[in-house]
């Protein structure tokens, strides 16, 4: 994919690397074999051209497990199986298996900001290293589900800190493929851990797209300033136009954890990504998060962890 790529845009690859000019966009496209057997596709970009994309079926069987952040500026559009798969500005931002069996086109507007992972594997590695044969009731419910449209887990804190390990780290840094490796292994099994908690709930794997897409505009809302006073729920509530008490409820089925306690986890993580950098004492992590009181942000973060912040300096 990366090959045809740089061959479409008259462009060099660098390696395995595909490099954007200033005239074609910003950012860059990664396809490598991992050690495990795993093939990827990492890509950062943001295309100064509309972008058509379409993968045939077939009849040999490959799954696709894809990571994707897109920031919608203008259109986008995926059709899988000829079923058009919802995509709400601002963002998306899910995980979810795809196939060889479907048929897919996507369709970009130039201006649309991407991170995109995917991981290609067969149905010997899945059972190999997740023990999943093909026959898996499991497996089986989920891609018929996504036959009729895409169903997806939505990409929350665990997974974004995943995905930030693997986009903050330079692809020609000689720690990448290993990197990559270990926090690509880390994205499939939680997305296949969460697939099979979620089999055996009585509730359908399937969600509304609608509800999905505007808690995934909350979550965002929640996260993006986590040095700032939260927004209330009542807050968001009137900004995305539902009532506070379904707002909650809809944002612990689809984030698993009530609207704070999520914050709150999240902003522990940062704090203790923060500290492990070495880039910081607990004082100045501490006031960046926003705690005024140094004793609360101590108590919060043993709360969280189990150890005082200080033993992490």
């Amino acid at each position: 994919m990366v090959r045809d790529f740089a061959r479409e845009m008259g462009a060099e690859l660098r390696g395995d690397h595909l490099y954007l000019s200033p005239e074609q966009g910003e950012g860059y496209l990664y396809g490598c074999n991992l050690p495990n057997g795993l093939s990827v596709l990492i890509s950062e970009n943001c295309f100064n051209f509309d972008v058509y994309l379409h993968r045939k079926q077939i009849d040999e069987c490959y799954y696709i497990l894809c990571l994707e952040e897109i920031f919608i500026r203008k259109d986008f559009i995926e059709y899988i199986n000829g079923n058009k798969a919802n995509r709400v500005p601002p963002v998306f931002a899910g995980v979810y298996l795809n196939s060889t069996f479907f048929d897919r086109v996507t369709i970009s507007s130039r201006g649309n900001g991407m991170r995109i992972l995917r991981c290609i594997f067969d149905k010997s590695w899945m059972q190999k290293f997740l023990g999943i044969g093909d026959d898996d009731k499991v497996l089986k419910k989920y891609l018929a589900l996504r036959a009729k449209n895409l169903n997806f887990d939505p990409m929350d804190a665990e997974y974004r800190q995943l995905a930030d390990d693997i986009f903050a780290t330079d692809p020609e840094n000689p720690m990448f493929p290993t990197i990559a490796e270990n926090r690509i292994m880390m994205i499939i099994e939680l997305f296949f851990t969460r697939l099979y908690q979620k089999s055996k709930t009585v509730h359908s794997l399937s969600y509304e797209n609608a509800d999905i897409h505007r808690m995934m505009q909350v979550e965002k809302e929640l996260l993006e300033d986590i040095t700032r006073t939260p927004p209330t729920v009542e807050e968001l509530a009137r900004k995305y136009s539902i009532g506070a008490s379904r707002l909650k409820r809809q944002f612990k089925q689809v984030y698993g954890r009530p609207v704070y306690e999520y914050y709150q986890k999240y902003r522990m993580a940062k704090a203790k990504e923060m500290l492990l950098s070495g880039d910081y004492t607990v004082k100045e992590v501490g006031y960046k998060l926003g705690y005024q009181n140094l004793s609360n942000f101590a108590n919060a973060f043993k709360k969280e962890f189990g150890v005082l912040p200080s033993s992490l300096t």
